[in-house]
């Protein structure tokens, strides 16, 4: 297995060359060598299969659309789990907003719960934070999102094609929003500890 997998590193590059000049053979080698590896990345942020399969199908079927002009210089794995990556910021961003945040609510909810909530708490804090975050602008309420669901700064910026520095500012700025209805709403409530629950990876 090492000396294979040896070998692939070596001819990766001409593997690309390959690739490039049309070699569907060549593509159907690196399409079986990196499958799996990339299924199992996008299962494991989306824990959905059939999504899984279809964003890593969409992931080669767009090296194979755009292989003339590959420009590849940090290597073949980081580029494809590079597009993978902005694949699935993507495909997030553009998800029914109520549905992220509770789908991401229900899991931090637990730990809530036995930290500083009640469960009935739990539920009208989860609804009020839902209510908030519709009424933010699109970016916002995609940027919060997607920070919400742990992707970095730069990767937001770079998949909505916008400024890192606009990406802070409205992250800045719904948290801000989100802080004072929160603070109205639950004056009796650790609005920070909530927060610092909501934005702490899994």
């Amino acid at each position: 297995m090492v000396a294979m997998e040896s070998l692939f590193k070596l001819s990766e590059n001409r593997l690309i060359e390959k690739i490039q000049r049309g070699d569907s053979l060549a593509f159907r080698e690196l399409f079986d060598h990196y499958w799996e590896p990339l299924y199992r990345r996008a299962y494991y942020r989306l824990q959905d299969s059939a999504l899984a399969e279809d964003l890593v199908q969409d992931v080669l079927a767009d090296l194979w659309e755009q292989r003339k002009g590959l420009r590849i210089h940090s290597g073949l794995s980081n580029y494809l789990f590079s597009m993978l990556k902005y694949k699935i910021i993507y495909w997030a961003s553009q998800q029914d907003r109520q549905h992220q945040i509770q789908n991401h609510l229900m899991h931090r909810m637990e730990e809530m719960e036995e930290t500083i909530l009640g469960t009935i708490e739990a539920g009208a804090l989860q609804q009020t934070i839902v209510e908030v975050v519709e009424t933010f602008p699109e970016n916002m309420r995609k940027i919060f999102l997607l920070r919400m669901q742990d992707y970095k700064i730069a990767d937001i910026a770079h998949t909505l094609q916008l400024a890192e520095q606009t990406v802070k500012n409205n992250h800045t700025e719904a948290l801000s929003r989100l802080k004072l209805k929160l603070s109205k709403e639950y004056p009796h409530l650790p609005i920070y500890s909530l927060l610092a629950v909501l934005f702490t990876k899994s």
